[in-house]
Formats: C-alpha cells, sequence, structure tokens
C-alpha cells in the first residue's frame, strides 16, 4: 500500500490514527464483555442429554416461576460442559408466573434453562427415578429434538445465540402434542441488551475502519465521477420501490406457500428480470447498475479481510476448518455465489447506486441500510413473530442487519467493485460452516 501525501492528507499518518482508533474500539468492546460477558452471543449448540426421570409429586420455584405437579411427570436434564444448565419437562401440572395461573392454554410441560442451582434445589428434595419405560425415554429425546430451545438470530449470515448467565432464566411452554406456546420469556437485566446493541455497534464500526484501512490508496474513477453527476431519472426510482417489494415477496414465499427455503430466490430473479426489461427498453443504462470493467479487479484483500474481521469479532479466534470434500464445498460455494451476486447487484449495485445519485453517496448507503432493516424486519415479524418477544432479536434488527449492509455497502463505495461485494457476501454466508470458531 503506498503511503504518500497529496497536500491534504499524509497517509502514514491517517493509518496510524486509524489503527489507533481500532485499538481503543477493541478495548472499549473488551471492557463491556468484562463488566457483562453475557452480552457477547456464542455460536448455536445443543445440550447434552443424558438419561430421562420420572419424578414425584413436587412443587418448586425458580425466581417468579411457580411450578406444582401434583401427579409427577416426566423429567429431560439437558447438559452444557457437564453442568445442567436447563430442562425438558412433560407433566400435568399447574404453572403460575408472578402468582397468575397460565391456563389459556393449559401448558402440558415446560423447556426452560436456568442456573444450575435451581436444578440442584430440585433434586434435593424431589425423588428423581430413571425412567424404565423405553417408549418413555423415547418420547422425551424425540420431544427435545423438535424444540427450538434457545433463538438463534441472524441465521442467514452468522447464527448466534445468547446463553443466559446467572440469576437469568429462559422458558416457554408447551401444549399437549409438545408445541411450543408462544412468546416465550427471557429475564434478564434490562441493561444487558444495551450492552449487547453497543457492543455489536462497535464491532461494525471495527470492520469499517478496517475496510478504510485496506483502500487508504483508493481514488476515485472516471467512470464513478460521471455516474454520480448524472441523477437518476423517474423510471429508475420507481424501479427501486418496485425491486424492493419484489425483494421482499421472494423471501416471504416460502412462509407463505409452503414451498423449500430455496424459492426466495425467486423474487431476486424476478428483481433481475425488471432490470433487464428497462435495460432492455433504454430507462436504465448498464452503468447505472454500478458495474463498469475499470474496477473488476479491485477491492478483494478489504473484502476478505472484513470477513476475518467480523467472524473473529462475534466467535472468536478459529480453531479448525471443517473437513469437507472439494466437491461438497464447490456447488454449495457456487451456489452461494450465485445468490451473493444476485443480491449485491439489486442492493448495492442498483439500489444504492441510483439512491446514491439522487441523495449523495452516504445517504445512498444509509438508505440502503434502512430499507435492508425493514425488509429483513417484515419477514421476522411474519414468519417468527415469537423471535420479537426475545430482546436479543433487537440486536439482529438493529445492528447486524443493518449494520452487515453499511459494511458491503461501504466496501462498494471504497472499491467501486460489486464482485468485492459478492465476495465479503459469500464469506459471510459461507465461512461459519466451513471453520469451526
Amino acid at each position: 500500500m503506498p503511503f504518500k501525501s497529496n497536500g491534504r492528507y499524509n497517509y502514514l499518518v491517517t493509518l496510524i490514527i486509524l489503527l489507533i482508533i481500532v485499538a481503543v474500539l477493541c478495548a472499549a468492546a473488551f471492557l463491556l464483555v468484562l463488566y457483562m460477558p453475557g452480552a457477547l452471543a456464542a455460536a448455536p449448540f445443543s445440550y447434552d442429554t443424558k438419561e430421562t426421570y420420572d419424578f414425584e409429586p413436587c412443587s418448586f420455584k425458580i425466581e417468579d416461576l411457580e411450578l406444582s405437579y401434583p401427579e409427577g411427570g416426566l423429567i429431560l436434564p439437558l447438559y452444557r460442559h457437564e453442568k445442567q444448565e436447563g430442562a425438558l419437562i412433560l407433566a400435568e401440572g399447574d404453572y403460575s408466573v408472578s402468582g397468575e395461573t397460565a391456563d389459556d392454554p393449559a401448558p402440558a410441560g415446560i423447556y426452560i434453562i436456568a442456573e444450575e442451582k435451581y436444578f440442584e434445589e430440585m433434586r434435593e428434595c424431589v425423588l428423581h427415578i430413571p425412567a424404565e419405560d423405553p417408549g418413555a425415554r423415547l418420547e422425551m429425546e424425540q420431544l427435545y429434538g423438535r424444540q427450538p430451545g434457545l433463538p438463534v438470530i441472524w441465521r442467514s449470515m452468522i447464527p448466534l445465540t445468547f446463553v443466559p448467565d446467572a440469576e437469568e432464566i429462559y422458558y416457554y411452554f408447551l401444549s399437549r402434542d409438545g408445541e411450543p406456546l408462544w412468546p416465550p420469556v427471557f429475564r434478564e437485566p434490562r441493561g444487558k441488551i444495551y450492552v449487547s446493541l453497543a457492543l455489536y455497534s462497535i464491532f461494525t464500526l471495527i470492520v469499517l475502519l478496517i475496510i478504510s484501512v485496506f483502500t487508504l490508496d483508493r481514488r476515485r474513477s472516471r467512470y464513478w465521477d460521471k455516474l454520480y453527476r448524472a441523477p437518476p431519472g423517474n423510471p429508475a426510482l420507481a424501479a427501486v420501490a418496485a425491486v424492493t417489494l419484489l425483494v421482499l415477496g421472494g423471501e416471504m414465499l416460502p412462509f407463505l406457500s409452503g414451498w423449500p427455503g430455496q424459492s426466495a430466490v425467486s423474487g431476486y430473479l424476478a428483481a433481475a428480470g425488471l432490470l433487464l426489461f428497462l435495460l432492455y427498453n433504454k430507462n436504465i443504462e448498464l452503468w447505472e447498475l454500478g458495474i463498469a470493467r475499470e474496477t473488476l479487479g479491485q477491492g478483494y484483500l478489504p473484502a476478505f479481510a472484513a470477513a476475518l474481521a467480523l467472524m473473529i469479532l462475534t466467535r472468536g479466534f478459529p480453531q479448525k476448518i471443517i473437513p469437507a470434500g472439494p466437491g461438497a464445498v464447490a456447488l454449495p460455494l457456487l451456489l452461494i455465489l450465485l445468490i451473493a451476486l444476485a443480491r449485491e447487484l439489486i442492493w448495492r449495485g442498483f439500489i444504492q447506486t441510483t439512491l446514491g445519485r439522487r441523495w449523495g453517496a452516504p445517504a445512498g448507503l444509509l438508505l440502503t441500510a434502512l430499507l435492508a432493516g425493514l425488509l429483513h424486519f417484515a419477514v421476522v415479524a411474519v414468519e417468527s413473530p415469537s423471535l420479537l418477544a426475545c430482546p436479543h432479536t433487537l440486536v439482529e434488527l438493529l445492528v447486524l442487519v443493518p449494520g452487515s449492509a453499511v459494511v458491503l455497502g461501504y466496501l462498494y463505495l471504497r472499491t467501486e467493485n460489486i464482485l468485492s461485494c459478492a465476495l465479503l457476501h459469500v464469506l459471510l454466508l459461507s465461512i461459519a460452516s466451513l471453520i469451526t470458531f
């Protein structure tokens, strides 16, 4: 990377300043995690199960949750790191929260995650006998396999889950068929969610600064100057709204139609078809999609650096590469590349570029991130409304989704290369399944 002065900036000084800011932000993130460890999410996991037990009639209390089982029932303890952190209970009984009975409909069981001490107290006062009926053991194992358990956020990129700390509990009731009775309950300090929001906002800022570090020698191309001096026509602005609606419809199609999740791509195909139609009719030009031959060779190193930084910040340092044959990796990566490229051509190449030409590049970046956030909120509200009851979904809706859109959009502004954005998108979609962190 050349370090030169153009009369206004000294690149070496700028680099040092950026690195100092990154170091300060990393220190701030470390202090936040030290202050409240549970504010940092972990990779999704499954609890270990060992034995199903019959338990005798009992009553016990966990915080403001009171459980009473006049006839006993079945319990499947859930372990992590050899510590019991949860239980799946299937029993007819009385359930009350803060003195109010939960009876609409009457629960037939509960899935609960809490501190180990609560389950120790239960074991001390309740007799547990390993279930002799193989059918009962199989039923509980199958029931556990059907449970969503702790909410997983940002599933489409780098899946994350938040685990309750000491004095925190998470639970939801079960119907007679073993299905969750939403919404779930997550009892935790209110300040924890604010710390999580601040922590992941800091992570986003760090990634943006890393992109800046790797693009310090960036110079605006002639194509870029020409593009942003030409305001978009009304057909292009109308197409932004139409394309956004088509993408939204595609994202909701699997839920509304019952079709496989891959059918969500149809929205992007329809949007691409609309853009091709506008191109064919000369309503828009190819260069208005943010594609220029002179910039296609730049921006790949910043994309790799941004992906690696985001993975380390959210998951920690890599431990091992998950072994897989070349064929098992090549085909999924090819499909992901096609999906990522289609998304980037539509979101960054067309929507962000068009809005940026109308209101300026920074406004185009922020408006595109806002649109992406609103679209994702609509999808979550329709497909998984129970997630809205989980406070940590705010991290996804307010930071991770719009933040990743800002990162991708900023990379595009710094590199002027839609393929570098597609590469970063591919890495975010795939790297979590190829590397153990």
